[in-house]
């Protein structure tokens, strides 16, 4: 059984926010959860933050459709989800998967080297690289969620014969 380290936390903290995005910001989370500004700033970000309740964690991911915290938390016990019914959709997107992390890959690059340059990362920095982190933790469980699939599959035809 793993450890409830820090390193949990931050990541479950980070979910938290990559949920509020997806949802569309503080605001309209305030909309569908009922719960203030204040409370949901804590969520999102900051030096004070909370961790959110599990009804508020259901009714987000159901919102946006995507498992942000529910993915961490199933990682913490060495479990992946996987979507049994999307037939195989997310196979077909592969290439702009791997574009995408390329992408925040370079991004990632880019944005330590101007943090480093001072030779001080501010919170601030750390912040946007948490950001940029998050976003390629996301797409590569993405890419290992359509090879899971492929693999159950059996395979993947690519190309078609006539």
């Amino acid at each position: 059984m793993s450890e409830f380290t820090t390193r949990w936390q931050l990541r479950l903290l980070a979910a938290q926010h990559d949920l509020v995005e997806a949802c569309g910001g503080i605001a309209r989370v305030m909309e569908k959860t009922g719960y203030s500004k204040g409370q949901v700033g804590r969520w999102n970000g900051g030096l004070d933050r909370d961790l959110m309740s599990l009804s508020v964690v259901l009714t987000l991911e159901e919102d946006c459709g995507r498992p942000f915290v529910t993915a961490v938390m199933a990682e913490f016990h060495g479990r992946y989800l996987t979507d049994a019914t999307d037939g195989g959709s997310r196979v077909a997107h592969l290439e702009e998967q791997v574009a995408g992390l390329v992408e925040q890959a370079g991004k990632l690059v880019v944005e330590t080297v101007k943090a480093r340059a001072d030779g001080i990362v501010t919170s601030n920095e750390a912040t946007i690289l948490r950001a940029i982190s998050s976003k390629i933790a996301g797409l590569t469980a993405s890419i290992d969620d359509a090879l899971a699939g492929v693999q159950a599959a059996g395979g993947l035809k690519v190309v078609g014969g006539a």
